[in-house]
């Protein structure tokens, strides 16, 4: 079972009502009622992007009680006033332009490319821009990397019992607000690796 957390903002709102991305999760929980819900129903949660920090604050320790307990914790987006433990966040100047100038770049490249995950995933699909980046815990797993060794993507196998997926990219962001095509297919081959990894 996959859980995802919302705020209930407009953008998340317009997301959810996309059929299209239905089958990525199976139970849509808002952050402001998460004492409410039962986590160990779930064997992975999603944070969506742009999440209350007060609520991500206020639920840490039901959020770490989750991974500890075996199972998938997903964090999608900028991870601000340290809300996570384990989760070395830096702020960097967003590049929104760099496909528009001829001869501009946006600098990344594919790490530990034998990860499931690139079954599903291309570095086209995962290169828009990002507002940060994180330097991962040793023993950790990074899948895109910026020069200088920073990360956009990692997954913690080593932090707590269960996995840590971070990531800068905030796809539902832009699939509710309707821009960034490359979005799509990233969240698509999240939601297909997720699947399979159910079987």
């Amino acid at each position: 079972m996959i859980g995802i957390v919302t705020n209930g903002l407009p953008f998340q709102n317009r997301f959810f009502e996309d059929q299209e991305f239905h089958y990525l999760y199976d139970d849509i929980l808002h952050i402001r009622e998460l004492h409410r819900y039962n986590l160990a129903d779930y064997d992975t949660l999603i944070l969506s992007c742009r999440l209350d920090i007060p609520h991500l604050k206020r639920y840490q320790s039901q959020l770490i009680s989750f991974i500890e307990s075996g199972k998938r914790l997903i964090i999608f987006g900028e991870i601000l006033d340290n809300w996570f433990p384990t989760i070395d966040w830096e702020d960097s100047e967003v590049n929104f332009s760099w496909w528009v100038r001829e001869g501009n770049d946006l600098p990344m490249s594919e790490q530990n490319t034998t990860h499931p995950l690139f079954n599903y995933i291309t570095l086209h699909d995962m290169k828009w821009h990002y507002h940060g980046s994180f330097l991962p815990p040793a023993g950790a797993q990074s899948l895109l990397d910026i020069p200088g060794g920073r990360s956009l993507f990692y997954i913690d196998n080593v932090s707590f019992k269960g996995e840590l997926v971070v990531t800068t990219l905030d796809p539902m962001f832009h699939i509710g607000l309707g821009f960034i095509d490359q979005s799509k297919p990233f969240l698509h081959g999240m939601a297909k690796w997720l699947r399979e990894e159910e079987n």
